[in-house]
């Protein structure tokens, strides 16, 4: 099936025509906290606030593309949330402190400004440099994609504190890390992309060693943003990737071109063990390059082990981009 056309189709059957491009100009009229209008199609957004100056003393946080509206945002199909707007888990802070740390940003929002709809905006992230970064280097970009957490910063804080800490370096063979937050039901190729672009335009990345990894909403979003994205990406790594809001087999094709490592576990009752054994048989049929690693007697969980795994992170990182 045309790839378009199925995203058309998933977009009639689980959003609803509420969310064709009429609605969404609704949504604009209603003021969302961001105006600066994303560009057209697949397009580059560019960066619209400066950035800090870099340190690789510690974690950096990136609200540079937070004010670019994207038309194409799509409301989360399991009611409306709104965690974003309690002051303690404002996901754009200027800081990437968490938990008792957290500095609440100061906002000048307008007054029309419908706080509701900032998942239309773009990702705030965060990122890592490696120690005695030289700009006169290029180095490889590890994007992270998290998936789902508790609606308060402390879901934030693991991800991006805890998690984050367990991502094998090996200090002769450093990388760059990202971390975008998003606020929607699945991640947006569109804002992932000015995300990539940014980061390419304030330090120096080796373009044919950018890789893309997540897990459960976040691994279904590797799968999603690299068929939308099908050039950007030397190798991605999608674990317990979930099941829903539609199954992600039918994007199988548009990757199979990409070096794939995933895993799942066998008794995961969150997302689909059987879902994602199937993406990996028909990654197969398409002649993938794609390892799936059974997790037994694993649930929903074990990512620490794997992200810290050196083998992994190195099959991960020994591959370039074909040219």
């Amino acid at each position: 099936m045309n790839k378009n056309l199925y995203f058309i189709i998933i977009s009639t059957v689980f959003y609803g025509c509420e969310t064709e491009k009429n609605d969404i100009a609704k949504y604009i009229n209603d003021c969302p906290p961001c105006d600066v209008m994303a560009s057209e199609g697949m397009e580059t957004t560019h960066s619209q606030i400066e950035w800090p100056a870099l340190n690789t003393n510690e974690l950096m946080k990136i609200n540079s593309l937070t004010q670019v509206v994207y038309e194409n945002s799509i409301e989360s199909v399991w009611g409306p949330a709104d965690w974003w707007m309690e002051p303690q888990n404002d996901p754009w802070s200027n800081y990437s402190h968490w938990g008792e740390d957290y500095v609440v940003p100061e906002h000048n929002f307008d007054e029309c400004v419908n706080d509701e709809l900032r998942w239309m905006c773009g990702y705030s992230y965060v990122l890592e440099l490696p120690d005695n970064y030289n700009n006169a280097l290029s180095y490889p970009l590890i994007i992270f994609l998290h998936g789902g957490f508790e609606q308060s910063n402390l879901g934030i804080a693991w991800y991006h504190d805890k998690l984050r800490s367990r991502f094998y370096m090996d200090e002769s063979s450093p990388y760059i890390y990202a971390a975008p937050i998003k606020l929607e039901v699945d991640w947006s190729a569109k804002k992932i992309k000015d995300v990539i672009e940014d980061i390419k335009s304030n330090v120096n990345i080796d373009e044919n060693r950018i890789y893309l990894t997540g897990l459960s909403m976040g691994g279904r979003g590797t799968f999603i943003v690299a068929s939308e994205l099908p050039d950007y990406f030397a190798a991605i790594m999608p674990l317990s990737p979930h099941h829903q809001p539609y199954s992600y087999v039918p994007l199988a094709e548009s990757i199979s071109h990409i070096p794939i490592w995933m895993s799942h576990g066998n008794i995961d009752y969150v997302s689909s063990y059987g879902l994602a054994l199937e993406m990996f048989n028909a990654l197969t049929s398409f002649g993938a390059n794609v390892i799936f690693r059974t997790e037994y007697e694993i649930g929903h969980w074990g990512w620490e082990d794997i992200y810290s795994d050196s083998l992994v992170m190195n099959w991960l990182l020994s591959i370039e981009k074909a040219q």
